[in-house]
């Protein structure tokens, strides 16, 4: 595990692999950077992944984490900002993305702000492209965002909703397991509701993101879960539609996508692709 710190933010990641190309990683909610590590397999010839623990989560901190601070939320051309000190420290002239679920929201900054530094993008169930309706609601209404961080001291009223949540299909079992672990503790839901709200501000039009991506010629590669509900593969057609160098793969599975059977099909599609390590 490794750091890169300035005056905002120390930001912890693991390194995986030992490829000649350097890939920035970015995990799904309630992870951090070792979830990644299951697909070291498929991008090591290729790859070192430096593999980031999002804020809220591992050992990233955020210097200044005042409730205030979090409430008004982190913004793509900051995150950008850090990055860009990243690679310059690394020594980094350009860098792949991998990116799971909410750690989408870290690969489209960085699109956006250093769209010349990107050469490919994969990204897994990707959150930010079409954002999810329910976390929407909890995280840009001010009432409901309000009403959200006094659930976190009332773990009853939580398990009801997530039950409710079941009931009415909006959520899948795998996905139940995954909420029922992390609304478990009042601290785990606090740490919820900070990052929702901190990550509300990163917010993207598709249509422009189109116009980087193909301007750029940045590569891009989307898996979905054929029967994900929090992020359903009618997303990636639509939005790989728009984007001239891009590959969609939908596999019988839900949102639980990160695991050793995805680097095998990863692993597969990247020896489809004539690459010189050169």
């Amino acid at each position: 595990m490794a750091v890169f710190s300035n005056n905002k933010v120390r930001l912890h990641y693991y390194i995986y692999g030992k490829g000649p190309e350097a890939m920035l990683a970015f995990h799904g909610f309630g992870m951090k950077g070792t979830q990644f590590s299951v697909l070291e397999s498929a991008f090591a010839e290729r790859y070192t992944i430096y593999s980031f623990d999002l804020f809220f989560h591992g050992h990233t901190e955020l210097l200044e984490s005042s409730l205030e601070v979090i409430r008004r939320g982190l913004h793509s051309s900051e995150f950008g900002s850090y990055i860009a000190e990243f690679m310059q420290e690394m020594g980094f002239k350009k860098v792949s993305l991998l990116s799971y679920s909410m750690g989408a929201l870290m690969a489209l900054s960085i699109i956006e702000h250093l769209p010349d530094k990107v050469d490919n993008a994969y990204f897994i169930a990707p959150d930010g492209i079409r954002p999810n309706t329910l976390l929407q609601m909890g995280s840009r209404n001010l009432f409901i965002n309000r009403l959200f961080y006094k659930l976190v001291y009332s773990p009853k009223t939580v398990n009801l909703i997530l039950n409710s949540l079941l009931k009415y299909r909006y959520i899948d079992e795998p996905l139940y397991r995954i909420l029922q672990g992390e609304f478990g503790t009042e601290a785990s839901r606090l740490t919820c509701y900070q990052v929702i709200t901190y990550f509300s501000t990163l917010r993207f039009n598709k249509t422009k993101l189109a116009d980087i991506i193909n301007k750029n010629r940045i590569s891009t590669y989307f898996y979905f879960g054929k029967t994900d509900r929090l992020f359903p593969p009618s997303i990636g057609r639509e939005f790989s539609a728009m984007l001239e160098n891009s590959s969609l793969h939908i596999l019988n599975t839900g949102h639980e996508l990160v695991n050793e059977g995805l680097a095998e099909i990863i692993t597969s599609h990247l020896q489809l692709v004539q690459y010189d390590p050169r």
